[in-house]
Parts: structure tokens; sequence; C-alpha cells
């Protein structure tokens, strides 16, 4: 039951970075993104550590939109 539900709370934040991550315009400095990229990685880990199947493939996908961001919109258009 609480896998369900972690799930689905992380399942909100994909839409918000798939957003970020499909406009070419979009900038989030790369030390933001990079904090969030730590931040994302230590939760998959008490996840699985807390023995949770879906809610870590969840947040494994945020940590992945956060990568592509962190590679692709850590510099501002204008560069």
């Amino acid at each position: 039951m609480w896998d369900a539900l972690i799930t689905l709370g992380n399942l909100v934040f994909i839409p918000g970075l798939l957003a970020i991550a499909l406009n070419k315009r979009s900038y989030i400095p790369r030390l933001s993104s990079g904090i969030s990229l730590i931040g994302v990685s230590t939760v998959i880990v008490g996840l699985v550590g807390a023995g949770l199947v879906f809610s870590p493939i969840v947040v494994a996908v945020i940590g992945l939109l956060w990568v592509y961001i962190y590679l692709y919109r850590g510099h501002s258009a204008a560069d």
C-alpha cells in the first residue's frame, strides 16, 4: 500500500519536469539540478532499502529527467 501511495505521489513531478526538459528555452542552473539529482539518488537508495519496488522505479525516471535537465538545460538558450 505504501509503495503505491509513494508511486502516485511521485508521478506528479514527471509532467513538470517533462515541460522543462522539452522546452529548449528552459534554463535550470546546474547547481540546482545537480543538488536535486543528489537528493533524488538518496531517495532511491532509501526506497530500495525499505524494500519497495515501484516507487524507486518512478523516482529513477525522475532522476533520469534531472540528468537530462542537468546536461541540456544547464545553460541559457542565448549561450
